[in-house]
């Protein structure tokens, strides 16, 4: 599975669809071995060693952001308790995916 060279977000496969259709992460069109996002921030630089969560907005040491990650499949599961007729493929308002990061939040997870 390819990853970016970066933060080591998933490029391909079901991870990347899921963080696509919510949080808008993707393979960047400039570099195809980078995100969206540290494509953004001109990640040419050099790796750095903290990685920002998506979704809390914590700062994490880069080696733990891949296990990480498993909170956007948390996030996933706890829109899908409340709306069972939702589907991954239809994203999410930004209002109702706040709702949903500060419930995160309040888990400390």
């Amino acid at each position: 599975m390819k990853r970016c060279r970066v933060c080591n977000i998933p490029l391909e496969g079901r991870w990347a669809r899921i963080l696509k259709n919510i949080l808008r992460l993707e393979r960047s069109a400039k570099d195809s071995d980078l995100c969206n996002k540290c494509a953004a921030k001109g990640a040419d630089a050099g790796p750095s060693s903290v990685y920002v969560c998506p979704i809390c907005s914590r700062q994490i040491d880069e080696k733990t952001a891949l296990t990480h990650v498993k909170t956007e499949e948390y996030l996933i599961e706890l829109i899908r308790r409340d709306h069972p007729e939702w589907k991954e493929g239809q994203g999410a308002c930004p209002k109702c995916m706040d709702y949903y990061r500060q419930l995160i939040k309040q888990a400390k997870i």
